[in-house]
């Protein structure tokens, strides 16, 4: 929704007011509480007399703590004194921010709610269903409950307390998820690792952790390992929580804010698949060994990938869960081994063409028919030691010291599935042969041409020291985007970073 703050002497009214959720944990038709609910507007009376549907853009939202009533009015917040005696209701003059929605419709619909708000006489509770006549005894205002359940829900993350008195955006270029199972465990993706553990709600107290996760470590975006800390001890902070429309807000035992999150709504672009399964007419078994089966869903509407053999591209559609894909075409390459590549191949052409819905988690994929049985199965491909080009970060030098790339220098190395590593030694280009059966590995002799560079100042010492380094690994290890050489003592002698 497009925002903008009016200005030429109108005052911005900055509201600082803490509602009082009480948000309980128990199905949404037992019977709620005035104040302790989460409501948002479903129908209001129309200055015809008729009930409207509020716009699905502009959710409308009231939250009734002790004395004051307060929420979204689907541009603006507001806050206003209330009293309630038994089925009466009276409500008070509102205070409102005062920004100016541009959507065509939103700005009338909140003018008349708050309007209608202060008209209230009675209320009733039945069910979810919050009822608000006015004098007359018309209905003006109806409300349906907020589920406060959180199991099966997903959850994207859009800011946290980042542990030093502020409350921070997501680092750009990270996704940080929540979901919540019906068992009490707690999971997702932190930003560079994936996370779990358990969580409690009685009403709405909520206790989460401890939470463990991998150990991988992520060089970039910038700033995604000191975000993915503070994020899971903002988490594990939490006292409270609070489900509004299309958001999940964790408090502290202060009321402050630890984590914000909107409804995850999982799409297939983003990362690049590698098949862990395929229906083969009898059930999902796993690809042929030797083999790699990729899909990446590109924001055109294309699907490209490798299929074991050759290359094959495609169009997609989604709309929420469903999907469709292809005609799929291919390359036309023939493949004799390993026996039965061409036939797994086919299969996995035509599987796309049947597939009907997708379900998405952080690290995994799976492709429905339209039955809801499962066609395909993915999880996020990770880098290999061939995949593409990788950049130096740091190596051991002769002293047995660490020593970070010189600034204006690039150092690479590309290792092909022929068995020659290539690459920029930060003057030179370099090239030799190498052998892993991992975690071990053997490089060189390596060659190199003869230039000479000046600059940077060091260069030609790196480069000389780079090399001696990448002989010297015997082992190596991949995580997540970042590739170790190590020698035989377990020291680290050359660190690379998957080229973006």
């Amino acid at each position: 929704m497009s925002r903008v703050v009016l200005t030429g002497g109108i005052i911005l009214i900055i509201l600082a007011v803490s509602f009082s959720c009480g948000c309980t944990q128990e199905p949404v038709t037992e019977e709620r509480k005035l104040t302790e609910t989460v409501w948002m507007l479903e129908k209001y009376m129309d200055a015809d007399g008729s009930m409207a549907e509020t716009l699905a853009t502009a959710p409308v939202t009231a939250e009734f703590a002790e004395d004051t009533v307060g929420g979204t009015s689907g541009c603006n917040t507001y806050n206003a004194p209330y009293v309630a005696d038994g089925q009466s209701l009276t409500v008070g003059m509102p205070i409102v921010t005062m920004m100016y929605c541009g959507e065509p419709g939103v700005m009338d619909q909140e003018s008349r709610y708050l309007s209608l708000l202060q008209t209230a006489a009675e209320y009733t509770v039945s069910g979810d269903l919050l009822t608000i006549t006015n004098s007359a005894g018309q209905e003006i205002l109806i409300f349906h409950a907020v589920d406060q359940n959180l199991d099966g829900t997903e959850w994207l993350l859009t800011g946290y307390n980042n542990g030093a008195g502020g409350f921070v955006s997501v680092v750009p270029g990270t996704t940080v998820t929540a979901a919540f199972s019906e068992d009490g465990q707690m999971s997702g993706d932190a930003g560079c690792n994936s996370y779990s553990g358990a969580y409690t709600v009685t009403g709405s107290a909520i206790s989460i952790g401890p939470l463990v996760m991998t150990e991988m470590y992520c060089a970039s975006p910038e700033g995604v390992m000191a975000q993915e800390s503070a994020y899971l001890a903002a988490v594990q902070a939490a006292a409270s929580y609070r489900v509004g429309p299309g958001d999940l807000t964790f408090m502290d035992a202060d009321g402050k804010r630890m984590a914000v999150y909107e409804r995850y709504t999982p799409t297939p672009q983003g990362e690049t698949w590698e098949l862990t399964g395929y229906y083969n007419g009898k059930g999902v078994v796993s690809p042929l060994a030797n083999t790699t089966i990729t899909a990446k869903f590109g924001a055109d509407g294309q699907v490209t990938g490798s299929v074991g053999c050759n290359n094959y591209f495609a169009s997609y559609a989604v709309s929420e869960t469903e999907m469709t894909i292809g005609p799929a075409g291919s390359t036309k390459m023939y493949c004799a081994s390993p026996e039965g590549v061409m036939e797994q191949e086919l299969r996995y052409l035509n599987l796309l063409g049947d597939v009907a819905t997708f379900e998405r988690a952080p690290k995994t994929l799976t492709l429905r028919d339209a039955g809801g049985s499962i066609l395909l199965t993915y999880t996020v491909a990770q880098p290999k030691l061939t995949t593409g080009e990788w950049h130096m970060v740091s190596y051991r030098d002769a002293e047995g010291k660490t020593v970070s790339a010189l600034e204006g220098s690039k150092v690479t190395a590309v290792f092909g599935t022929d068995g020659q590593v290539t690459g920029n030694s930060g003057c030179n280009t370099y090239f030799g042969s190498y052998t892993t059966d991992k975690p071990s590995i053997s490089v060189g002799p390596l060659g190199l041409t003869l230039m000479y560079c000046e600059t940077p100042a060091g260069v030609m010492e790196q480069e000389t020291g780079y090399l001696a380094a990448l002989e010297a690994a015997v082992t190596y290890q991949l995580s997540g985007e970042d590739l170790t050489l190590q020698t035989k003592d377990g020291s680290v002698s050359v660190r690379f970073m998957q080229a973006s």
